[in-house]
């Protein structure tokens, strides 16, 4: 479900819609005759129809018959302007791993990391030397969470006890793991990937326990990452740039 802006828009093209928009999902370019709604974006919060002036702005389902063809209008209009963002690039992937293994190795910790793309496949994966096997899995599974409910791992925790979540996690093969360890990558409202991390010290708790440790641990973790990922990237080409972890 999401809203269309419809025929009334033509010419008029007042921009009060794309003021209101907290997602920024509203655009147009100069020689288009209307604004248009990404539906992959719109979140329905019905700002954008409160707001406009010609009543052009319809939920999908409640378009009148006669603009049932701006649905296609609206979508055909990002899929030839859009910018198509891929999967994360194999540069910064490795890139966030090794801020996550930098600080790893400064606290005597062993432990796995993998970036996954937007579906849950990975991109890449490591697992420092002495790291227990079964982190591997894990930190691809924590990756594989995050992407899918563009969440942390951890903030997923919240659903655990709803009806849903249980057959959720059934049909996904256990590839559900609601601990903290799990971050989005996004480009601006956009997520394409995660990076999921889980190991630690010996005889520690795991870093993906839900302990006030593992907290803690993963805040560092994190903000190490982002260090070391704004160092390499600028040393990559200025395209990779706006790309970004959500925490």
């Amino acid at each position: 479900m999401t809203y269309v802006i419809a025929q009334p828009c033509i010419e008029e093209k007042n921009a009060s819609c794309v003021e209101v928009c907290p997602v920024a999902c509203i655009h147009t370019t100069p020689d288009s005759p209307q604004y248009y709604i990404d539906p992959d974006i719109c979140i329905e919060c019905e700002q954008c129809e409160i707001v406009c002036p010609v009543n052009a702005i319809y939920l999908d389902y409640k378009l009148p018959d006669e603009w049932r063809s701006y649905i296609e209008v609206n979508s055909s209009f990002f899929r030839r302007n859009k910018a198509q963002t891929g999967p994360p690039p194999l540069e910064v992937a490795w890139a966030m791993i090794h801020g996550a293994e930098a600080y790893a190795i400064e606290v005597g910790a062993k432990i796995s990391a993998a970036v996954v793309d937007e579906a849950g496949y990975p991109v890449a994966v490591g697992r420092m030397d002495g790291a227990s096997p079964h982190t591997t899995e894990l930190a691809v599974n924590k990756a594989y969470t995050s992407v899918n409910f563009w969440l942390s791992s951890q903030e997923v925790r919240a659903n655990q006890r709803r009806p849903w979540f249980r057959s959720l996690v059934i049909s996904r093969a256990g590839k559900i793991v609601p601990a903290a360890g799990g971050m989005p990558i996004a480009e601006g409202v956009e997520v394409f990937g995660a990076i999921g991390v889980d190991g630690g010290r010996d005889g520690a708790p795991n870093i993906g326990q839900p302990t006030s440790y593992a907290a803690v641990w993963l805040m560092i973790v994190q903000e190490r990452t982002k260090r070391h990922l704004r160092r390499s990237l600028s040393r990559l080409p200025r395209p990779l740039a706006p790309l970004r972890l959500v925490f």
